[in-house]
């Protein structure tokens, strides 16, 4: 494989996880902004919860965001708050 390619594949998969990574953030960031808080910045949210995930002990704190993204899809504020708790508690 050349330099070129290993460079490319590299990018692509960096990417590939940094794009999950944040759009499992914007996920329980927009639930947060429609179900607790009409006027938070979700842009800061998902910035504040991927340095969470950056900032030690990543892969356990990426499987949270995760999880707790997972659960809160298509789900009213009513359910997540019935269901969601247990996966979502930990997340900033």
């Amino acid at each position: 494989m050349s330099i070129r390619n290993l460079a490319v594949t590299t990018l692509l998969a960096l990417s590939a996880v940094l794009t999950g990574c944040s759009s499992n953030a914007d996920a329980i960031c927009d639930y947060r902004k429609e179900c607790f808080n009409s006027d938070l910045d979700t842009g800061k949210c998902a910035d504040t919860i991927n340095d969470w995930v950056d900032d030690r002990d990543s892969d356990s704190r990426k499987d949270a965001v995760e999880e707790c993204a997972d659960c809160v899809a298509d789900k009213s504020c009513s359910e997540v708050l019935e269901r969601c708790i247990d996966d979502c508690f930990v997340v900033p």
